[in-house]
């Protein structure tokens, strides 16, 4: 790795203009930093003094595209190679959004009851009428509640995760079991829109502490976004890896990818997001993901080299002596009583797939 003298004076002057916290490191310590993060870092520091456990992950990094890194008092680290040094952009935001978020979750829970009143009259008329000739507008019908139930869950889950109300109730956990089921539930959904699935998973039982609800609203989450982005014929993969204490998990497409510049702003919640583009959504599904990881004394990795596709992996912890344990406690079912793969992949999925009679 290049010390800092290498880069270019042109690259020096651009950083010190950032507004943004931004510093230059090798695999060892920080070389130089701009104005706007001489509160944060200082020259020479040691890099893992800085990223703690997220170390580890930047040593494993395949120096391609940009990574994101999760780092502490809420900062997010783009990380990518300039002039032979790693270059760290920093994010922080500090705007007070607790009313707005406490105000989208009451919305949430207010919009819960009209949309179960529409559920039951809906499938009231289903009975009453011929669905062999409605069958298109049935569909349709159907398949809108399902995709309002889940924006319902993603207007809860974005407000809680910003009002730090995101707690985990872990307890043990056959993780390969869980994987396979979870497998199990989406694999037809999967090839019913025209798409493969392909699935590495666990070759022998591994158990961890684990909040298997938040799990699989990680993986719902992770393998929509794959499916909205593989076109019809592509590949969405799953794959499962223990790395001693470790196990990572990570959901990859075929698809056409995305750019450095879209990835860096990924996890941030602030950021503009182009209107009605319904690849977006509302823009939490990932950092509702870093934050399940985290609760499981993990991270979340996101990489792609912007034309062939998109892998996006997190990380558990297995080990059992850093966990608060809970006994099994009962949760409201954040799906209404509905199928939970078809709510959570409604975005993903064709509304052939809902027709009433079938489902």
């Amino acid at each position: 790795m290049q010390e800092v003298s290498h880069m270019s004076d042109q690259t020096h002057q651009l950083l010190s203009l950032f507004s943004q916290p931004a510093f230059l490191a090798n695999e060892e310590r920080v070389l130089w930093h701009n104005a706007a993060a001489s509160t944060l870092v200082a020259e020479g520091m040691p890099i893992s003094e800085l990223l703690g456990e997220q170390a580890d992950i930047l040593s494993a990094w395949g120096r391609e595209g940009v990574l994101q890194l999760p780092l502490a008092h809420g900062c997010t680290a783009s990380v990518c190679l300039q002039g032979g040094a790693f270059l760290f952009v920093l994010t922080q935001q500090n705007l007070d959004i607790r009313s707005s978020a406490t105000a989208v979750l009451n919305a949430s829970a207010t919009l819960r009851r009209p949309l179960h009143n529409l559920l039951n009259a809906a499938n009231s008329l289903f009975e009453q009428i011929d669905t062999d000739e409605a069958k298109a507008p049935a569909s349709q019908l159907n398949h809108s509640i399902y995709q309002l139930m889940r924006l319902c869950g993603q207007m809860s889950d974005g407000s809680r995760l910003l009002l730090n109300q995101f707690p985990a109730h872990r307890s043990l956990v056959n993780l390969q079991l869980f994987f396979d089921h979870f497998v199990q539930q989406v694999e037809p959904l999967i090839e019913a829109s025209g798409k493969k699935l392909v699935y590495d998973g666990l070759k022998q039982t591994v158990q961890g502490l684990a909040d298997d609800r938040l799990l699989e609203r990680a993986m719902f989450n992770l393998l929509s976004n794959a499916l909205t982005y593989t076109p019809v014929g592509g590949t969405v993969s799953i794959r499962l890896h223990q790395q001693q204490d470790r196990l990572l998990i990570s959901v990859s497409d075929n698809g056409n990818g995305i750019s450095d510049d879209v990835i860096a702003s990924v996890f941030d919640r602030f950021a503009d997001r182009p209107i009605g583009d319904s690849h977006w959504g509302l823009g939490y599904g990932l950092s509702i993901v870093r934050q399940i990881a985290r609760l499981h004394d993990g991270t979340m990795m996101l990489h792609s080299d912007g034309t062939h596709g998109t892998s996006a992996a997190f990380s558990i912890s297995l080990r059992r002596d850093t966990a608060t344990v809970h006994s099994p406690s009962i949760h409201y079912d954040y799906c209404g009583g509905l199928n939970h793969a078809l709510v959570e992949l409604s975005d993903a999925l064709d509304s052939v797939i809902y027709d009433p009679q079938e489902i």
